[in-house]
């Protein structure tokens, strides 16, 4: 991200508000307004009975399909400038309409500078060196081709430290004016420009420099190594919030045509990095955007968020995408050499998971040059990064779970991401984990958990966090291949939830429950598979 700014942080397009101020507040995009409608409600039915007899200033119209999967649109306002601010909560008490918001415009967060900064000192920092002893990145264990997924201002896709780990969409027949693979998007052969509805995307500075850190290919006798070596980088070009909903429905249209084909089409998309975003606003303000992590989770997608390039505390002042509770976003503020947080990195105890390094990275530019990279944008791709490095690993019960069990194997990197980070006492209450990534030791946690014995009884290893605000994660320790039944108890004795696991060949497993609808208190986590019962109590605030 930049350095800070008051409203919405790490653009590409400038789009300012006025005179910098730490409590001022960004402004939607005037007359652009997103609607999730239920699943079995037409927009054209939605618009005949909300426009009937409503002003100039309330009357909507049809503008895109966001998501044909979530019944995702977004919506133009017929005189933008005297729109109440309230619409979508007016809009919200529909029972056609499931979520509502305004769309904004992004900021992408830093600018390179010192182009001849001599190395690359991130990587050996963060224990790259040592994980890639083990894996380079690019394939699982059982030779699938890994694909992470990029949102940013755009890309020089012909600089010849990326291009080789560009994604490409294998269905579609380049430059044929033809949709081949009946996604919605013709000729889209390198991903998609979403701000211009183009297969081209601008050779931007901000997104080429992101790109880089993630995964400009390695051993290759040219310029820098990304933290993969050969993964392959689906690049979407967004600028809008709109934009941004539209590339994560993409996304998922991508991963499940892979599972549903095994593996002939679509990509196996295992992360996606988000190093933009809007300050002083809350997930609760944006239900349809940050509800997209959650369903990129399902699907066994994690995203790294870039918090803020602001000195402030985004617990209390809200950021999105950085603030939302998702158990599948990992939040990342910037730390220097010596592992302390830059002083204009945003921090939050509760939503800033770890630190990871922004300062002077150097990384690929447009037009084959490398610079400088700096901020909060610079730290987000280190863990993007770290994420598809760990999906890598050469554990193969692992590799079968990320095409079995995707939820699972998403928290499973999840928990070793955050069960690994090196302890720096600096970052104590300013994350929720009191460290900085170290991908050597989050393998190391990956691969005891694959390759220990199998374990004789079910056991609970741990609830987290404990009390449990939005959800709770369980990890567990079962025999593989057990069908795993578990319950949530109230204190009178009441199930309050249940459901089934699949089997998974992993021998120590990854539950997330969300509890949204639980009043506080005190529960119990009951688990069951063939012959054993374990439960442990927690509490939700």
């Amino acid at each position: 991200m930049n350095k800070p700014h008051p409203a919405i942080y790490l653009v590409y397009l400038v789009f300012c508000l006025g005179t910098s101020s730490l409590s001022a507040q960004p402004a939607p995009i005037p007359g652009q307004v997103l609607i999730e409608l239920q699943p079995h409600v037409h927009p054209d039915d939605f618009l005949r009975i909300w426009n009937l007899g409503r002003s100039p200033s309330e009357t909507l119209s049809w503008k895109k399909n966001l998501s044909p999967s979530f019944n995702i649109h977004l919506f133009k306002i017929g005189m933008p400038e005297n729109t109440p601010l309230s619409l979508p909560e007016n809009l919200q008490d529909l029972e056609a309409v499931l979520a509502a918001q305004w769309d904004y415009e992004l900021r992408f967060n830093a600018v390179p500078d010192d182009p001849d900064y001599p190395s690359q000192w991130s990587l050996p920092h963060v224990g790259a060196e040592q994980a890639w002893d083990q894996t380079t990145g690019g394939l699982s264990a059982q030779g699938d081709t890994l694909v992470v997924a990029i949102l940013d201002a755009g890309f020089d896709v012909y600089h010849y430290d990326l291009a080789p780990n560009i994604w490409r969409n294998r269905q579609e027949i380049p430059n044929d004016g033809l949709d081949n693979d009946a996604n919605g998007y013709t000729d889209d052969t390198l991903g998609w420009n979403f701000a211009d509805d183009s297969t081209e995307h601008p050779a931007d500075l901000h997104g080429t420099s992101v790109a880089g850190i993630i995964g400009a290919a390695g051993n290759n006798n040219k310029g820098i190594s990304g933290m993969n070596w050969n993964i392959k980088m689906m690049l979407l070009t967004t600028q809008t919030v709109s934009q941004v909903v539209e590339a994560y429905s993409y996304i998922l249209d991508q991963r499940w045509r892979y599972q549903e084909s095994n593996g002939e089409m679509g990509a196996l998309v295992v992360a996606t990095n988000a190093s933009f975003g809007v300050a002083g606003v809350f997930c609760s303000q944006q239900p349809i955007w940050g509800a997209m992590y959650d369903r990129l989770g399902q699907a066994g997608i994690l995203t790294a968020a870039a918090a803020s390039n602001e000195p402030v505390n985004i617990d209390e002042t809200g950021d999105m995408p950085a603030s939302c509770p998702s158990p599948f976003l990992i939040t990342v503020l910037e730390t220097g050499y010596q592992d302390q947080k830059d002083p204009s990195s945003a921090f939050g105890p509760l939503s800033v998971d770890m630190g990871a390094p922004g300062t002077g990275i150097l990384t690929t530019q447009p037009n084959n040059k490398y610079g400088n990279f700096h901020g909060t944008s610079a730290s987000a791709p280190h863990v993007c990064g770290a994420i598809a490095l760990l999906f890598s690993n050469p554990c193969p019960q692992f590799a079968e779970d990320i095409i079995r069990s995707p939820q699972q194997s998403a928290l499973v990197v999840r928990s070793a991401l955050l069960q690994g980070v090196a302890p720096v006492e600096s970052l104590d209450g300013l994350t929720l984990t009191g460290g900085r990534l170290d991908v050597a030791e989050s393998m190391q946690v990956l691969e005891q958990q694959c390759w220990e014995e199998a374990p004789d009884v079910l056991k609970i290893l741990r609830i987290f966090p404990n009390p449990a605000i939005e959800g709770v994660e369980v990890e567990f320790q079962c025999k593989p291949e057990e069908e795993i039944h578990y319950r949530v108890i109230d204190m009178i004795g009441q199930t309050v939830l249940e459901n089934q696991l699949p089997a998974s060949p992993w021998p120590v497993r990854h539950l997330y429950i969300p509890l949204g609808a639980l009043s506080g208190g005190y529960y119990l986590i009951a688990l069951r598979d063939g012959s054993h019962h374990v439960s442990k109590a927690f509490f939700l605030q």
